[in-house]
């Protein structure tokens, strides 16, 4: 597949304490012409995330999914730099890219890749006229197993929403994604880990954090130490409530 954002300006400043990347939003796979298939993601937490790193003189940039609704305005004053993205490939792409042109300290993989996509998906409109129709999805290629490849020095923190699960069902499973995928940390969320978030580290105690703000204000002094001194995952241990 073509990389149709490959060409996009990335760049860095390499005067702010660290050069963060985030993907926000959702991706958007093609059906035909004219209809996608997506996630219910509006980009709000990342957006979150990015307007406190930000505030605290991180260089931040945005992989952005197209489909995403949370406000930039803010992000744009900051001087967040925002790229976008549509669908898996294109993101694939980006992350290609800067992983050959700049350093990146940091990775938080936020955005809601569809785990699907039509490979047959065509420039046309599937018609109404031709009746019931049946579709062959593919699972769409993992991109946090690469990411450890293209940012071998970063700090990399996915992301686990887990609906069907239990709570301890969904805690394990965020253990196994840091040890699959040579990952520093994972977040948990969703119904089957409850209210709030999680904060998970290889071999550590899961920190709760009540809500989106509280688990931002989190990340952020975890990535901001009050010495100055660039910090790592670890660095951290006071446990949150």
């Amino acid at each position: 597949m073509r990389c149709a954002l490959a060409e996009a300006d990335i760049y860095l400043n390499a005067n702010k304490q660290m050069n963060v990347l985030i993907t926000i939003g959702p991706t958007q796979e093609p059906l035909d012409a004219m209809r996608i298939l997506s996630n219910r993601s509006t980009g709000t937490l990342g957006t979150q995330l990015a307007l406190s790193l930000a505030s605290e003189g991180h260089f931040v940039i945005i992989f952005r999914g197209t489909g995403a609704t949370a406000e930039t305005s803010e992000l744009i004053k900051l001087g967040v730099q925002i790229i976008p993205f549509t669908t898996t490939e294109d993101l694939r792409c980006l992350f290609e890219k800067i992983s050959k042109t700049e350093q990146i300290d940091t990775v938080f993989h936020v955005a809601a890749v569809s785990d699907f996509y039509l490979p047959s998906a065509g420039s046309g409109k599937i018609p109404t006229s031709d009746g019931a129709l049946t579709l062959t999805f593919e699972p769409t290629p993992k991109l946090l197993p690469l990411l450890r490849g293209w940012f071998p020095t970063a700090q990399i923190f996915g992301w686990k929403f887990e609906a069907s699960r239990d709570k301890e069902n969904a805690i394990a499973l965020g253990r196994n994604q840091i040890a699959n995928n040579q990952t520093d940390a994972c977040v948990l969320n969703g119904p089957s880990y409850g209210e709030g978030f999680g904060f998970l580290e290889k071999e550590k105690e899961i920190h709760h954090l009540s809500n989106g703000k509280c688990l931002c204000n989190f990340l952020t002094e975890l990535l901001t130490p009050r010495s100055g001194v660039k910090g790592r995952v670890g660095d951290f241990s006071s446990p949150l409530g």
